[in-house]
């Protein structure tokens, strides 16, 4: 007798990812914001899927080694990230980090990644207003570039990997170290990943919007935000609207060797259903984070036209402009 396999994590309720869909209702170009297009041998899947559910424009964080093939075919569709060594510990994380954003800022990019999740902090050595990475927030104020900043994770993570605090530190310690540097650097245009790294928590974020004008938070790491957002869907609803001019558009979307056209697809559809529609069920996506018998459901918030016009486009168009990025091609 066969057995029935089971469904990929990716399609979990057998969906037509190649289903004809409209595109956003957007004037200009619809930019995802927080992607990881990792290489060019991931880019025909990659942009078949982007294509057919309406996303245009990503910036993408990947190793300066392969932005160049990347570059020479779809730099028309990319803006780049800097980000430090991911793969290895250079004898001088800090030089090679500065060299890298050198590199980065030569290809047009104007922000800079600083990852500081509880795990890398650890691993690196280094929290977010550690005297160590000082080096590298003068020169990203001296280059006029803005900042990206990945501060904590979810809430499940910190009740289990990251229970040992003596070796990870708290989400408090965390956010108070973001809360430094924000305060050492008033002027830089800073992106918060994740919707701050807490949409669980909205009242925090509005504390960080309501005290740092020059924050504003992507929407990225789709299984996350989409199983925190739904959980509260009137309130995370009313948050979005509320700040619907410091919210932009990202997917977390990381590409892979292993990952084809359905595995991308399925991060789009959740995005889209979450963002613009009134759907309330299953999600394609298997939550490693919650049981197999307790998958969260997926709402999504209906946000209106204008709201989705700033989500996709104007909120990314704008900060592009603030670190000197020339847009009229976004347009």
């Amino acid at each position: 007798m066969n057995e029935t396999s089971a469904p990929p994590e990716y399609n979990r309720i057998n969906l037509d990812y190649r289903k004809p869909i409209p595109r956003p209702k957007v004037r200009g170009k619809v930019i995802d914001f927080h992607t990881h297009l990792l290489s060019a041998r991931h880019a025909p899947d990659w942009f078949a899927a982007a294509d057919h559910f309406g996303i245009d424009v990503f910036a993408s964080m990947l190793q300066l080694e392969e932005v160049l093939s990347l570059h020479r075919d779809y730099g028309h569709r990319l803006i780049y990230i800097a980000v430090p060594s991911w793969y290895q510990t250079p004898a001088d994380p800090v030089d090679d980090y500065l060299r890298r954003i050198d590199g980065f800022y030569n290809l047009g990019s104007r922000i800079v990644k600083f990852h500081c999740a509880p795990e890398t902090m650890f691993r690196r050595g280094w929290s977010l207003d550690s005297p160590r990475l000082k080096p590298v927030f003068d020169e990203v104020v001296a280059r006029g570039m803005g900042i990206m900043t990945h501060v904590g994770d979810p809430d499940t993570w910190y009740q289990g990997k990251y229970a040992d605090t003596a070796k990870y530190g708290t989400r408090e310690q965390h956010y108070a170290a973001w809360e430094i540097v924000l305060q050492q650097y008033p002027d830089v245009p800073w992106i918060g990943a994740h919707m701050g790294g807490h949409p669980e928590d909205l009242d925090h974020l509005r504390r960080i919007l309501d005290r740092y004008p020059n924050v504003s938070l992507d929407c990225s790491a789709t299984k996350w935000i989409a199983r925190c957002l739904s959980a509260q869907r009137d309130a995370a609803r009313e948050f979005m609207i509320e700040y619907q001019d410091r919210i932009i558009f990202g997917s977390d979307q990381v590409s892979g060797d292993t990952r084809g056209y359905d595995f991308y697809a399925s991060r789009f559809w959740v995005q889209r259903k979450m963002w613009e529609t009134a759907y309330i069920g299953e999600s394609p996506i298997f939550d490693a984070d919650c049981p197999p018998d307790a998958q969260p459901t997926l709402r999504g918030l209906a946000l209106p036209d204008d709201v989705l016009q700033k989500l996709y486009h104007d909120n990314a168009v704008r900060y592009l402009k603030s670190v000197g990025v020339a847009t009229g091609w976004l347009d």
